[in-house]
């Protein structure tokens, strides 16, 4: 579904990104891991379009996508949940999920998507009428993947969604997303917590300094004293 073939990204003459090659497959949920700095989210935000890759090409679905512009992409197909959530604060959680969809026109597609996150979070139907702002961090996150769902994505893009939670929170959102995985949304997800990464992941990338350091299955990655002892705390 999306390839990363030698993506580079400068911010003036700093590498930000070097030589990145990506793959991921159709109905895979896959992870990058890696420490603050690394480049992770300048990842997501140049297969989005926010960020304009220096060389190499991103490929989504056969079509080369660098070169468009981010609405250009997202109607593509690829929704991006920003890291710390980017939420409309003064609005209600129901204006916030109402937006998400705003390019569906599919009216049955909107009222089984709201159906499928209000399954997965509870909370935020409790919490309709309610403004964002007002919500707590996980609850905060709950409407952030939400809204991304409410795209009706074929790539969903999730940035950090575990940070700042409680380990009890950071779990509940981690059921949800195992549960997007199981209804078939392909999932590239960008997570600090390794070990909650690794739990869920298809595919595990590390990236450091920019760089993609090694990849493979969770038990390929187990058997790295590197990952043992750097991420995993082993």
């Amino acid at each position: 579904m999306l390839e990363l073939k030698k993506v580079y990204h400068y911010y003036g003459k700093a590498k930000a990104l070097e030589e990145i090659n990506l793959t991921v497959e159709d109905n895979s949920l896959d992870a990058v891991i890696g420490p603050n700095g690394a480049g992770k989210t300048t990842l997501l935000r140049a297969i989005s379009g926010l960020e304009e890759i220096d060389r190499g090409r991103i490929i989504f679905n056969g079509e080369r996508i660098d070169e468009l512009e981010a609405h250009e992409i997202a109607g593509r197909g690829i929704a991006h949940c920003p890291e710390r959530r980017r939420l409309f604060y003064d609005m209600t959680v129901m204006e916030n999920i109402q937006l998400g969809a705003f390019t569906l026109k599919d009216k049955a597609k909107y009222s089984k998507l709201l159906d499928f996150v209000f399954e997965i979070f509870p909370r935020l139907h409790e919490r309709m009428k309610q403004r964002a702002g007002t919500l707590s961090g996980g609850e905060q996150q709950m409407l952030a993947i939400a809204r991304s769902l409410m795209a009706n994505p074929k790539l969903l893009l999730l940035d950090e969604p575990s940070l700042g939670l409680a380990p009890k929170v950071k779990s509940r959102i981690f059921e949800a997303i195992l549960q997007i995985k199981q209804e078939g949304t392909t999932t590239l997800l960008v997570e600090q917590d390794a070990v909650l990464a690794m739990a869920v992941a298809d595919t595990i990338y590390v990236l450091e300094d920019g760089k993609i350091e090694m990849s493979g299955t969770r038990e390929e990655l187990e058997k790295e004293p590197r990952i043992k002892r750097v991420y995993l705390g082993i």
